[in-house]
């Protein structure tokens, strides 16, 4: 499967969805049936979502089976509980799905473990890519890389929280955000001439309370489609660790994303009034996802 462009599409879909499911859900299909390979669990859970919310209860229940049953997916188990699968909630089918799934989930759940790919300094200046909600470490670099110049050394860290087949999710706490601090003071020490972090969405905050809760520090940042709900309670310390640490901070979201760009603004108006350098570049016609291209300009 082609998870990049999978996201991308999933981002089409929704923006479909937001004035009509049939419409939405036609689009998702035909795609899926032009390349179906490039498409996994995520695709086939919004295929049933769109169905089920359409009104067509079938179809929603045959695109669950094709994932878990045929396939061997699964979910999180809280995925399964969405609003626009209610009319399958008492159906037996349904029901032997879910527990299947749930049942894979706590299996993978319970064996899973933070996975950081660094293993030595290969070049002067280091990248470290912290990936998104229903991402994995692969993605981050696949997203990252073709932004980077070759003279970069690009590394991930991959979140321990499963949050279905072959994805990964942070929560928003504390203990998430260890792993992301460990691994950037890891390197910190193996004379790189500049360390540069970039996270996507959820990755954004990891990234921020990492800076703003432990000794972990860098050159500079780099956040795409900043979903940061640690700026509403926590906004003083980090602009506080910002400063103390010399960050320079580029921030990049979508003219689209509405739930991101707000936060974006807000973020970069608190670092400019407290004088930390940032730099915010609104990517028109872009939602939740990276532009085609966009250059790192001081990275």
């Amino acid at each position: 499967m082609n998870l990049r462009r999978e996201n991308d599409i999933l981002e089409k879909t929704l923006s479909l969805a937001e004035e009509a499911y049939g419409a939405a859900y036609r689009f998702l299909l035909l795609e899926y049936e032009r390349r179906p390979d490039d498409f996994g669990p995520q695709a086939l859970y919004f295929l049933a979502c769109l169905a089920g919310g359409d009104g067509q209860s079938e179809q929603a229940l045959m695109w669950l089976d094709k994932s878990i049953r045929e396939n061997g997916w699964w979910y999180r188990p809280e995925v399964l509980e969405d609003d626009d699968l209610a009319s399958l909630a008492e159906h037996p089918a349904f029901l032997a799905l879910k527990a299947t799934s749930d049942a894979r989930y706590a299996q993978a759940a319970a064996a899973s473990k933070a996975v950081f790919s660094w293993e030595g300094k290969t070049a002067d200046k280091l990248f470290l890519a912290v990936h998104g909600n229903t991402q994995n470490a692969q993605v981050a670099r696949e997203d990252w890389r073709p932004l980077l110049g070759s003279d970069w050394q690009l590394e991930t860290i991959q979140s321990a929280e499963p949050d279905g087949y072959g994805t990964f999710r942070w929560s928003y706490d504390m203990a998430s955000s260890v792993p992301v601090a460990d691994a950037i003071e890891k390197m910190h020490g193996a004379g790189y001439e500049r360390i540069a972090c970039g996270g996507f969405s959820a990755g954004c905050d990891m990234l921020l309370r990492a800076i703003t809760f432990s000794p972990a520090r860098c050159d500079a940042l780099v956040l795409q489609s900043p979903w940061i709900p640690m700026l509403e309670a926590h906004g003083d310390a980090l602009i506080e660790a910002l400063r103390r640490k010399d960050i320079r901070v580029k921030i990049l979201c979508g003219s689209e994303d509405e739930d991101c760009l707000p936060m974006a603004e807000q973020l970069h108006d608190l670092l400019q009034r407290a004088g930390v350098p940032a730099e915010l570049t609104i990517q028109p016609g872009n939602r939740h996802q990276f532009p085609e291209t966009e250059a790192l300009p001081g990275a």
